[in-house]
């Protein structure tokens, strides 16, 4: 059986070499080889196929991180049918929404996913139900021990090609519903390669899995890259990560490498104690992304943990899930920035005039052969993210003469304020300096006279907090016309969708609610 021209053949490749009978993956207690790991995912991929599902078919997956998923994941790369994975924190109109919009007919859900989807009003050809999970009721299914008990796929199965579809990841869904970026085996293939190249990763690293699975972050983010070396991943169950029990995951583990999202650092930040022990773990390097972090955070994390690399990245559900990486020996000379591309990674902008640039201000472009073949059965939208051969991110971003980039804001929250741009984030790396502000955010209200405004909304947990150091510190740092005509404090924190992504949407109707009337704001 040839699969090598695929995902699951970096899989079968690592379990046919020297280092097969090694751990490949680490959960609650448990490791797997290389070779274990392979095949189980071949056993998955003859049940599937036995079942019914053919190469091309769609299987949505609702599953907490567990080795179930990571079987599922190869297994549906070697059949060639195409993996959908399913957002364990989504509402039950959302996930009906991501089944019928890929057109899965088939369902692989455990006690995590099965709280969801037990009053779907989807119908599924198949249910494969794992741990203790119980089937919807009526719903044909089949357990995942029975599924994958009759043995692997036959000798002369010929698996699926480089251009093959493979994955579908829905968007946040942050102006509307999600709709599904389209990965091939190549495209995976590359945004892993790249990693390797770009992060110098090497056999001997080990990698905490704190992201879920069910995000495009799960496995695209060193754990496919790692399997492709040799590497091991730990992986930790969904939900509840706090930062004292992941510093104890790298302790017990030996881990070297991990993911922390800007929520988590915010926590680290605060607790010299944990920062201490990762100082003296075998950790060696902590990435972090998903939104601008501000630079007061890198720099706490930085002092905290001096002999750990901290390196701020920039990626996205289109690909490449890691575009940009700033190294850690350029943080403090590039403060801000999210970094330079990855070898595998062009990037330019388009400015306000629509002239794509190799430096300046504009929208961030993006070509790379990581990135998504397009969106699942919407050719128009598809057209508009790639115009001119680039894909367009919607971000806003300062890309420097060195490569080097800065996040600025997205497209859609830059504010026009008497025909001036003016970028929240700018405003709010100012504002997260002050002490006492735990999150904020800016965003443009209507205006008479300007067309828009800026508002300040400022989360603090500090009841005597000053709201006039805001205008303080703008009016010392930022032109006028960028300064906050208010700022609204609030002990709420501020609404994100379920991959912890901030809803400007949400935030901009609330603010003006709290202007009574544009005579507030002059």
């Amino acid at each position: 059986m040839s699969l090598a021209r695929n995902v699951y053949g970096i899989l079968d490749r690592s379990a046919s070499s020297r280092y097969g009978d090694q751990p490949a993956f680490g959960f609650e207690g448990e490791q797997r080889t290389f070779v274990e790991v392979r095949d189980r995912a071949l056993q998955v991929a003859g049940g599937l196929a036995r079942a019914g599902i053919r190469p091309g078919d769609k299987v949505a997956v609702m599953m907490g991180n567990r080795f179930e998923w990571i079987e599922v994941f190869f297994g549906l790369s070697a059949l060639g049918a195409v993996c959908v994975p399913v957002n364990v924190l989504l509402t039950g109109p959302e996930i009906e929404h991501v089944c019928r919009d890929s057109g899965a007919r088939t369902l692989v859900v455990d006690e995590i996913g099965v709280q969801s989807t037990a009053r779907l009003d989807v119908t599924f050809d198949l249910v494969v139900t794992v741990g203790s999970a119980a089937a919807p009721q009526g719903a044909a299914a089949t357990s995942y021990d029975d599924l994958v008990a009759a043995g692997g796929l036959p000798d002369d199965h010929v698996g699926p090609g480089l251009d093959d579809p493979f994955i579908l990841y829905y968007s946040s869904g942050t102006t509307g519903l999600p709709k599904a970026a389209v990965h091939t085996h190549n495209g995976v293939l590359w945004n892993a390669f790249g990693q390797v190249q770009g992060l110098g990763l090497q056999k001997e690293n080990r990698y905490a899995v704190i992201p879920s699975f069910s995000w495009a972050a799960g496995f695209h983010n060193l754990v496919i890259a790692l399997v492709w070396i040799g590497g091991y991943s730990q992986v930790r169950p969904t939900g509840g990560a706090s930062m004292e029990s992941i510093v104890e995951m790298v302790e017990e583990h030996a881990i070297t490498h991990v993911m922390l999202v800007p929520s988590l650092l915010r926590e680290l930040v605060g607790r010299p104690d944990l920062m201490k022990r990762l100082s003296d773990s075998p950790l060696t390097w902590i990435v972090t992304g998903a939104e601008p972090v501000p630079v007061t955070v890198i720099e706490g994390v930085c002092r905290g943990i001096p002999g750990v690399d901290v390196c701020q990245g920039y990626g996205l559900s289109e690909f490449p899930t890691i575009t940009t990486v700033l190294m850690a020996d350029e943080v403090f000379d590039h403060e801000g920035s999210a970094g330079r591309a990855l070898p595998h990674t062009d990037l330019a902008v388009r400015d306000s005039e629509g002239v794509i640039r190799r430096e300046g201000t504009g929208e961030l472009l993006v070509r790379s052969l990581a990135t998504m073949a397009g969106y699942h059965e919407r050719p128009e939208q598809t057209a508009e993210a790639f115009r001119d051969g680039w894909l367009h991110t919607g971000d806003l971003v300062e890309l420097d003469a060195e490569g080097f980039m800065t996040v600025v804001g997205r497209t859609k929250d830059m504010i026009i304020s008497g025909g001036l741009n003016v970028y929240p984030k700018e405003i709010e790396d100012v504002i997260a300096r002050i002490p006492g502000v735990v999150e904020t955010a800016v965003v443009g209200i209507p205006h008479k006279r300007f067309g828009e405004t800026a508002v300040a909304i400022v989360v603090t947990d500090d009841p005597d907090f000053d709201v006039s150091q805001v205008d303080v510190e703008c009016a010392e740092h930022l032109a006028s016309y960028k300064r906050p005509r208010r700022t609204i404090v609030r002990t709420e924190r501020l609404p994100r969708n379920a991959n912890a992504k901030l809803l400007k949407r949400e935030l901009r109707p609330w603010a003006a609610e709290q202007i009574v009337s544009e005579s507030v704001v002059s």
